[in-house]
């Protein structure tokens, strides 16, 4: 699975992308994310799953593509 990072989530992470195995769901996924670079407990981002935004946990499956989001600001 791809996991992408946009805006200030590459900075928190150091890097725009991660290749992780199955966690299973969105939400195991982002428990794992949390610890692994705590900085992300302080920011504000949504889930999207195979381009679609995540509302709840997601089940996941190999090949996915999710991305950390923060939210966007411009005109």
């Amino acid at each position: 699975m791809r996991v992408l990072f946009f805006g200030v989530l590459t900075d928190v992470t150091g890097c725009p992308h991660l290749e992780l195995e199955n966690f299973g769901d969105s939400a195991a996924l982002d428990e794992h994310l949390r610890k692994r670079f705590p900085a992300l407990q302080e920011k504000t981002y949504r889930l999207a799953v195979n381009r679609q935004l995540a509302e709840g946990p997601v089940p996941l499956k190999a090949g996915d593509e999710v991305a950390l989001l923060p939210p966007f600001a411009g005109g």
